[in-house]
């Protein structure tokens, strides 16, 4: 009898101290997971911070701003042509107030831009290339100069400051535009070929070095998605200078075009702020 109840105490036992191993471990499993989620809310938080101070310098820069107003002015002429074609009584009441956001947004960009012609005289100054590749830079800059200048004359017409009709000194201003715009399209090919280039360089002589390889890459993404964007310019170029463009080139197209080539410009100069943001951190 005493044996049983022995044995029957020793079992007892044993599953009082299972029951504790249990719950220590319980415990400690439910320490770790709230540390291990406590580390991924610090991670969180850290990735949210340093996401919101690129936005900041993003915002900060005149191109990143009037890019993202771009992107809104052209994709406006797009949805209107989806809300006209729509059948939709509500998506047609609503294409007012698009062309009302079209106009605001372009008068933002028209502000933004102001004195912008001294940043690229700036450029043609400063500049370091020399031969073809430099002689197709300073006619680029110069051009840009004299569109953003002629855009200012646009803006004072709008405002009625100066007598000239708006729509015809658009038209002018993007007649300026059609040189920049052949010599973006050149430069950014070339810019491919020369990345093209480094990158078969890395690959052949350190393959090894990461750090070399991933700029590389990196760099030959960038220029194709620059050459992307300066092919993007030709339908809204072909739009905007002539009776024919704008017949072969309908204003939704264009639009739609024009939206694509800024969202790919937004996206480069958030990766240039981002690097920017890691050399200095390093």
């Amino acid at each position: 009898f005493f044996g049983e109840a022995a044995e029957q105490e020793n079992w007892k036992g044993k599953l009082l101290l299972d029951a504790c191993h249990s719950r220590r471990v319980s415990r400690a499993r439910c320490i770790c997971t709230r540390r291990s989620s406590g580390g991924h809310e610090i991670i969180r938080m850290e990735t949210a911070l340093a996401i919101n101070s690129q936005w900041v310098k993003y915002a900060a820069r005149v191109d990143g701003r009037d890019k993202l107003c771009r992107v809104t002015a052209y994709g406006s002429e797009f949805v209107l042509w989806l809300f006209s074609i729509s059948g939709n009584d509500a998506l047609i009441r609503w294409m007012k107030q698009v062309k009302n956001v079209k106009t605001g947004v372009g008068m933002a960009r028209k502000c933004f831009r102001v004195a912008a012609p001294l940043k690229d005289l700036d450029a043609v100054a400063h500049l370091k290339d020399k031969g073809t590749q430099g002689t197709m830079k300073v006619i680029l800059h110069t051009f840009n100069a004299i569109y953003y200048f002629i855009d200012h004359i646009e803006l004072l017409s709008i405002f009625q400051i100066l007598p000239y009709k708006a729509p015809e000194v658009k038209v002018v201003r993007y007649r300026f535009w059609i040189i920049k715009t052949f010599m973006n399209i050149a430069l950014a090919f070339m810019a491919l070929e020369k990345a093209k280039a480094a990158y078969k360089k890395a690959m052949k002589e350190t393959p090894s070095d990461e750090s070399t390889v991933s700029a590389a890459k990196r760099n030959l993404y960038k220029a194709r998605l620059q050459v992307v964007v300066a092919l993007t310019d030709i339908p809204v170029m072909i739009h905007n200078t002539t009776a024919w463009g704008k017949g072969k080139v309908p204003a939704h197209w264009m639009g739609l075009s024009g939206a694509i080539g800024s969202m790919i410009s937004c996206r480069l100069i958030w990766m240039e702020v981002g690097s920017q943001m890691k050399l200095k951190a390093a």
